[in-house]
């Protein structure tokens, strides 16, 4: 099949140069959960724009609640607040080999399929000194805004979509039964909110979303954060508290 994989048209990366590319961007912070061999941070990225994907979304996840240094690199949730009191370390290197094995795979568009759907990852913190913000949504993030950067298209362009086709799956940055959430150019009355740097701006002058029902509790709490990473983990943490309970 030689690269016939890679080559996936609007659905994903279009050749194995563009598929390392990706792979390289969402691998970058491997070195945060402590992978053996993951690269420095400082060379991680394959280029210039995705260093600023990355710093882009570190600057759109690090603006809520600062505290001192933390040693533990498991993330804090706002709505399992017991957790937080918990030690996290043997479940964190109870599975470890699970991340190991999830970034062992070789397609991008595969990679950041499972990177979507993976539990685990939500349990890390991007920052130690936010460790309310989510390793898992800095790489969703980071992944989106280096697409459409790539294709031309600058931060004042992009929009938050519900449930909109996307030119590629690596735009998605979440999923869950009822709803995908997507970083895409403006379009006429699709878009449902620019993308600002502080989540509670695209959060307060969003059009209609699907978090209706049990999900309106989180509309105060969405108008006062400012870290994406911090929402969309919240996001996930109340899906997940839902099923439990």
């Amino acid at each position: 099949m030689g690269n016939l994989s890679f080559i996936i048209g609007r659905r994903g990366v279009h050749n194995l140069s563009e598929n390392i590319e990706f792979l390289k961007v969402l691998q970058h912070d491997l070195h945060k959960v402590r992978i053996p061999g993951a690269l420095p941070h400082q060379v991680a990225m394959p280029n210039e724009r995705a260093r600023e994907a990355d710093a882009l979304a570190a600057w759109m996840g690090r603006n809520f609640l600062r505290e001192s240094f933390e040693k533990s690199f498991y993330r804090k949730s706002l709505i399992f607040a017991v957790r937080n009191l918990q030690n996290p370390r043997p479940l964190i290197y109870q599975q470890k080999a699970e991340v190991i094995d999830l970034f062992k795979e070789s397609n991008a568009v595969t990679l950041h399929a499972a990177i979507l759907k993976s539990k685990l990852l939500n349990f890390f913190n991007e920052a130690r000194y936010y460790p309310y913000s989510s390793l898992k949504y800095h790489i969703l993030l980071t992944c989106a805004l280096y697409y459409n950067f790539t294709k031309g298209h600058e931060l004042r362009e992009l929009y938050l979509c519900e449930n909109v086709p996307e030119d590629s799956p690596l735009q998605i940055i979440y999923q869950d039964r009822g709803r995908r959430w997507s970083i895409l150019p403006k379009r006429k009355k699709r878009g449902l909110s620019r993308i600002w740097p502080k989540f509670y701006h695209s959060w307060d002058y969003r059009k209609e979303m699907s978090l209706g029902g049990d999900f309106r509790v989180l509309a105060g709490l969405f108008s006062s954060i400012g870290s994406w990473s911090v929402a969309l983990a919240s996001i996930e943490d109340f899906h997940e508290f839902l099923v439990s309970n």
